[in-house]
C-alpha cells in the first residue's frame, strides 16, 4: 500500500517538474526572442543614424568643392563665397547635434535636403552675378576704347584748330570765322563733359519749435525744399568741384527765383542763351555715382500742384523731373 503511494507522489513530482521545466523553457524562449527584437531594433538605428550621417558628410563637403569652383578674380563674389561655406558649416553642426539627440529621420533628411537647397539656391545666385560681373567687364573695356577714341578725336580736333589760328593770326575774317569754330567745338567738349543726373528726389520739410526739420506734403505747410540727385559717371571729367545749377518751374510755368536765397542766371550751353536758376549745389566730383543733397528756403509760399525741376550743369541740361505739393 505504502508503495503504491509513493509511485503515485513521484509522478506527480516528476510531472510538475517536466510542466515547470517546459514554462521556464518557454519563457526563456519568449526573452531570447525579445532581444533578438530590441537588437534588430537597435542595429536598425544605428544603421540608420551612420547613414543619415555619411550622407550629411557627402552633401557637405560636395557642396564645399562645388563653392570652392565658384571662386575667381572677383574679390566681392570670393567673399560672398566664403560667408555661404560659414553658413553650410553651420547647417551641418546643427544637423550633426540633431542626429545625437532625435531619432527622427525623416526631420533629419529634411534638414539635409533643406541644406542642400539652399547650396543649390545660392549657386544659381552667384551664376547670374557673375555673369552680369562678366557684362559690365564687357562694357567697362568697351567704354574704355571709346573714351581713347574720343580722346584722341578732341585731341586732334584741338590740334588742328590751333594750327589753323597760328596760320591765319593776320586774317581778321579768318581768325573769326577760326574762333566761331573753335566755341562751337568748346561746346561739344563742354556737351560731352557734362555730368549727368538721375534719381532727382524733392521733399518738403518744415522747422519745428526745436528747429527740426519735419517732413511735410502740403504746399501751405513746406518751408524748405530738400533737392537730391545721383551723379554719373563721365569719364571725359577730372576730379573736382562741379557746380549744378537747379531750376525749380511753379505749376504755373515760372521759375523761382529769389536772389536773395540764392538764385540768379547762366548762361546756356548753347550760344546766346541765359538759364535762370533757383539754387545751386557745389561739390567734389570724383567721378563714382554719388548722391548729393542742396536745401533751399526761398522764403515765400508755394503752390500746390504739380513741379517741374531741371538741373544743369556746365550749361546744359544734366537732368530733369517732377514733383508734387498736395
Amino acid at each position: 500500500m505504502d508503495s503504491t503511494n509513493n509511485n503515485n507522489t513521484y509522478k506527480i513530482v516528476s510531472i510538475s517538474i517536466i510542466g515547470l521545466l517546459l514554462l521556464l523553457s518557454g519563457y526563456l524562449l519568449y526573452l531570447k526572442s525579445q532581444n533578438s527584437n530590441l537588437i534588430a531594433t537597435q542595429d536598425s538605428k544605428l544603421v540608420e543614424t551612420e547613414k543619415n550621417r555619411a550622407e550629411l558628410e557627402k552633401n557637405y563637403y560636395e557642396s564645399l568643392a562645388e563653392l570652392e569652383e565658384l571662386k575667381g578674380d572677383n574679390t566681392e563674389l570670393n567673399s560672398k563665397i566664403d560667408s555661404q561655406k560659414l553658413v553650410l558649416k553651420k547647417q551641418r553642426d546643427q544637423i550633426v547635434g540633431l542626429i545625437g539627440t532625435t531619432k527622427d529621420y525623416n526631420a533629419i533628411k529634411s534638414k539635409i535636403n533643406t541644406m542642400r537647397a539652399s547650396n543649390e539656391d545660392f549657386k544659381k545666385e552667384m551664376a547670374v552675378l557673375k555673369e552680369e560681373n562678366d557684362r559690365l567687364s564687357q562694357s567697362n573695356e568697351k567704354l574704355s576704347t571709346e573714351k581713347g577714341l574720343l580722346t584722341d578725336q578732341i585731341t586732334k580736333e584741338r590740334t588742328y584748330n590751333d594750327e589753323l589760328a597760328t596760320k591765319n593770326t593776320t586774317l581778321t575774317d579768318e581768325n573769326s570765322k577760326l574762333a566761331t569754330e573753335r566755341q562751337k567745338l568748346a561746346r561739344k567738349v563742354d556737351r560731352g563733359s557734362v555730368i549727368k543726373v538721375s534719381d532727382i528726389l524733392v521733399e518738403g520739410y518744415r522747422l519745428n519749435s526745436k528747429g527740426k526739420e519735419i517732413s511735410q506734403r502740403h504746399a501751405k505747410d513746406v518751408e524748405i525744399l530738400r533737392v537730391c540727385f545721383k551723379t554719373a559717371i563721365n569719364e571725359l571729367v577730372e576730379n573736382g568741384r562741379e557746380k549744378f545749377f537747379i531750376k525749380i518751374i511753379n505749376p504755373n510755368g515760372e521759375t523761382i527765383n529769389v536772389p536773395s536765397a540764392g538764385s540768379g542766371v547762366i548762361d546756356g550751353g548753347d550760344e546766346g542763351t541765359q538759364i535762370a536758376y533757383s539754387l545751386q549745389k557745389e561739390f567734389n566730383y570724383e567721378n563714382t555715382e554719388a548722391v548729393s543733397c542742396a536745401s533751399w528756403k526761398p522764403g515765400s509760399a508755394f503752390q500746390t500742384g504739380t513741379y517741374n525741376i531741371e538741373v544743369y550743369n556746365k550749361g546744359f541740361l544734366a537732368g530733369k523731373s517732377t514733383f508734387k505739393l498736395k
